[in-house]
C-alpha cells in the first residue's frame, strides 16, 4: 500500500511538472497543475471555472540582478490558471498592475510568444494574452528585486469568464 501512494504521489508531481517543463526547478516545484483537491477543500473553493492554481501570496524579493532572469532564484512566483472544458475560449487575458514601489518583471508565460523579459514599472498595467495547453491550462512567471512590500495585482480571463482564487478573488503577490 505504501508503494503504490508513493507511485501515486511521483506520478501526480511529474503531471504537474509537464505544464511548466522547461522552467528552474524551483519554479517547477510550484506547479499545482494536475493536483487533485479534497472534497472537504471544494467545499470552501469559491474560484468557478476559470482558476488561479495558487493562493494570495507574499514572496522574498530576489537578489538584486536576477529580477529580469529566469534563473529560480527567490522571488520568482508561478501563477496558474486552469479552465475547466465547458468555458469558450483557447487563450487566457493576463492583466497585471504594479502598484510599487519597485519594478515586477513578467520572466515566462506558458503559451505566449511575447519576448521576456517584460517590465512592470510602478503604477504601470501590463496585459499579456497566453494560449492555454491541452489540458487547459496556461501560467505566467514573475518576480522582483525590491521588496519592500512591492505589490502586483493580477486578473486573468478566458471566454468572458474572469479567474478567481478559491476564495473568489483576483490574484494578488507582495514581495518582502
Amino acid at each position: 500500500m505504501k508503494k503504490l501512494l508513493y507511485v501515486l504521489v511521483l506520478v501526480v508531481v511529474g503531471m504537474a511538472m509537464l505544464g511548466c517543463a522547461g522552467l528552474p526547478k524551483t519554479v517547477q516545484s510550484q506547479s499545482r497543475k494536475g493536483v487533485v483537491e479534497s472534497e472537504a477543500w471544494k467545499k470552501f473553493d469559491k474560484s468557478g471555472d476559470v482558476k488561479f492554481l495558487q493562493v494570495q501570496t507574499t514572496v522574498p524579493k530576489s537578489d538584486e540582478g536576477t529580477g529580469v532572469l529566469l534563473d529560480g532564484s527567490l522571488g520568482e512566483l508561478l501563477v496558474e490558471v486552469q479552465v475547466q472544458p465547458g468555458v469558450e475560449g483557447t487563450e487566457s487575458v493576463w492583466s497585471l498592475k504594479n502598484k510599487g514601489p519597485s519594478t515586477v518583471w513578467i520572466v515566462a508565460a506558458g503559451g505566449s510568444e511575447s519576448a521576456f523579459p517584460i517590465s512592470i514599472d510602478k503604477d504601470q498595467a501590463v496585459e499579456l494574452t497566453t494560449m492555454l495547453d491541452k489540458d487547459r491550462y496556461t501560467y505566467l512567471v514573475v518576480d522582483n528585486e525590491g521588496g519592500g512590500k512591492t505589490q502586483l495585482d493580477l486578473a486573468a480571463k478566458c471566454g468572458g469568464t474572469d479567474a478567481k482564487t478559491t476564495r473568489g478573488k483576483n490574484m494578488t503577490v507582495i514581495w518582502f
